[in-house]
């Protein structure tokens, strides 16, 4: 399924956490405004040095294949994205990208999903619909 960014959103939102998170720049204020401490954001930005924009796009389109179908002719238009940061059990915090698409099929408007992206680390990246 191909997956189509025409406002830039979901390349804002990755910019976002290189930029903010990965790099550790925006670690104090993000401190701050979420109340996890930077230890904790220190962790997670270690955890995702190296995350592949490739990668994240990949399992985003299998991911909405799988729920979807693969027609020949379907689009995922992307439509908005949020970005948290969220501390799950035993303060295991992830990067929460929420993401609503709208699907054509044969340039016909189809569905909307909203796509939970929880992102632990580089390699541990869970997609829920």
């Amino acid at each position: 399924m191909q997956i189509i960014d025409k406002y830039g959103y979901l390349e804002s939102a990755l910019d976002y956490i290189e930029r903010n998170i990965v790099s550790g720049r925006g670690l104090q204020k993000i401190a701050k405004k979420t109340g996890i401490k930077e230890d904790f954001l220190k962790s997670l930005s270690l955890s995702l040095k190296g995350l592949s924009e490739g990668k994240f796009f990949t399992l985003v389109s299998e991911s909405l294949e799988d729920k979807h179908s693969s027609l020949s002719g379907s689009v995922a238009e992307v439509s908005s994205v949020d970005i948290s940061i969220e501390e799950g059990d035993k303060k295991n915090i992830y990067v929460l990208v929420v993401v609503s698409f709208d699907i054509a099929y044969d340039g016909e408007s189809g569905d909307s999903v909203n796509m939970d992206i929880k992102i632990f680390s580089k390699n541990n990246i869970k997609i829920d619909l």
